[in-house]
């Protein structure tokens, strides 16, 4: 089967590529990209004219978290995967920490062939960096690696020993793996709900400090320099902690640095009334360190944005605010929060695609999240101006916590096609 998409508005962060034109796609690869092409290509078995829209690679989001297996009611890989095809997501990483955990190779094969008969976007598993998560004795990352875990992580809780945490990453640099860690010190962020301030004070709410952050992505950045360990900060919340990171990449180490796409949206203050679905890990911080977080996104010194999808079902959010589970469900919204950040001014287009499409594609290695030429054909269509009111009850995640929820976005994807076959369709296309 072969098909041309013609007459859209090319885009391609890793080329810089921004362009009326076509591409012909032909046994789930891109054959051919003609800039200024507003007709199909004459070889086509089918084709598509976008009508101006704006052509993408599909999105690459490292951090996603679902329930399957042991918390289904939360989320499946279908049900993950149907509502990140939505969101424009392609690819996902799906965290370990299910029940039982991703810390052996059966867990790592079963995801991956799991994800293969049941999703349309591809999923790649991370494996657990400890045994079942519990920070005391390492994973068997390298058989884990064989099986295909893309990357190890200890999920939302850092490991606790330092020297373990060497070990491990020594290790993964023997392997040529990447691990991916929380920054973030316990023994100070361990109790709090919400960012540790005067508002956390005022609504009587115990507060997780940014010097949690920064001693963890200090300690951290050190041992990734003193291994040679290729090192993903996950879902840094302050301009200090990239700073951290900076620092140590100046110095030869392989460090890169990943933030939710939630946090350039929101601040502390949408906590508001004790809304629990504003309850996230990291937390929204204060309003001047949402514009830091834009602003070192704008230099190009974050290098992924993610979803930080952390499905909870109702049960877990309907309660009182120090008690409700921390996450947010934000598959279907990355695109539309990263391009409010266009549509207020700091960003380019391009810009705001680059670290959800070709920067997290090869942070792991990944020939997708680009336009180019006998790579596959994950793209999507989108209208970056088309309005919509994000209502928690028309997400197609099974769990639909959504900060976003009632909000006001800008810019839709209409169609999501995975290795050249459409997956998605928005309601509004004919």
């Amino acid at each position: 089967m072969s098909l041309s998409i013609y007459n859209a508005r090319l885009l391609d962060p890793a080329t810089g590529l921004d362009e009326i034109g076509a591409i012909f796609i032909e046994r789930g690869k891109i054959r051919d990209i003609s800039k200024g092409k507003t007709d199909p290509h004459a070889d086509a078995k089918a084709s598509l004219d976008a009508g101006g829209l704006c052509l993408s690679p599909g999105l690459v989001d490292l951090r996603v978290k679902t329930g399957e297996p042991g918390f289904e009611q939360k989320e499946t890989l279908a049900t993950a995967s149907r509502s990140a095809i939505a969101g424009g997501i392609t690819s996902f990483v799906v965290m370990p920490d299910t029940r039982p955990v991703l810390d052996d190779v059966a867990l790592i094969r079963f995801i991956a062939e799991r994800a293969k008969a049941s999703a349309a976007a591809r999923i790649y598993p991370a494996g657990a960096l400890t045994t079942g998560l519990n920070g005391e004795a390492m994973a068997e990352i390298g058989l884990m690696a064989e099986a295909g875990a893309i990357a190890f992580t200890n999920g939302d809780i850092p490991v606790a020993n330092a020297s373990l945490m060497k070990r491990a990453m020594a290790y993964a640099a023997s392997l040529g793996a990447t691990i991916i860690s929380r920054p973030d010190e316990r023994a100070l962020s361990g109790s709090g709900v919400m960012n540790g301030g005067e508002l956390a004070g005022r609504m009587g709410l115990s507060g997780m400090p940014v010097e949690a952050e920064w001693i963890g992505a200090m300690r951290d950045t050190a041992l990734a320099e003193a291994t040679g360990c290729t090192l993903i900060l996950d879902q840094v919340s302050t301009s200090r902690t990239i700073a951290i990171a900076a620092g140590a990449r100046s110095r030869g180490a392989k460090v890169f640095t990943t933030a939710a796409a939630h946090s350039f949206f929101f601040n502390e203050r949408d906590v508001g009334d004790y809304l629990t679905y504003c309850k996230v890990n990291p937390p929204f911080r204060d309003e001047d360190t949402r514009q830091e977080l834009i602003a070192a996104l704008k230099r190009g010194e974050i290098d992924a944005v993610v979803s930080a999808h952390d499905p909870q079902p109702p049960e877990e959010k309907r309660l009182p605010f120090g008690e409700a589970a921390f996450g947010a469900a934000g598959l279907e919204t990355v695109l539309a929060a990263l391009l409010s950040l266009v549509h207020d001014g700091p960003l380019t287009l391009l810009e705001a695609l680059a670290p959800v499409t070709c920067r997290p594609a090869d942070m792991l290695g990944l020939p997708q999240g680009r336009l180019a030429k006998n790579t596959p054909a994950d793209v999507i269509l989108f209208d970056p101006g088309k309005p919509w009111l994000c209502e928690r009850e028309h997400l197609r995640s099974r769990s639909t916590n959504s900060p976003f929820d009632g909000r006001r976005l800008q810019g839709r994807v209409l169609r999501t096609f995975v290795a050249g076959e459409e997956v998605f369709k928005h309601e509004s296309v004919a």
